[in-house]
């Protein structure tokens, strides 16, 4: 099952890191996309972190079983 998660940083590579680390991954592990590139701004006014999106693939999780089927023996 493929899983994503959205990180930002004060540059891609910092945002990319952030990610690994909450991740627990290696980047080699893991497809990055560039959502917001980092803007400077003028003198540190406007600017604005970069913000990656960073996907992997996880193992697919169990189906829910339904015991609703299953009644329960009377007692007389």
């Amino acid at each position: 099952m493929l899983k994503w998660i959205e990180s930002t940083g004060k540059s891609e590579e910092a945002a990319i890191e952030a990610a690994l680390q909450k991740l627990g991954m290696d980047r080699d592990e893991v497809s990055v996309e560039i959502l917001e590139r980092a803007k400077s701004g003028f003198l540190g006014i406007g600017s604005c972190p970069a913000k990656v999106k960073v996907s992997y693939e996880a193992p697919d999780e169990p189906e829910a079983v339904s015991y609703t089927h299953l009644t329960l023996p009377t007692i007389a």
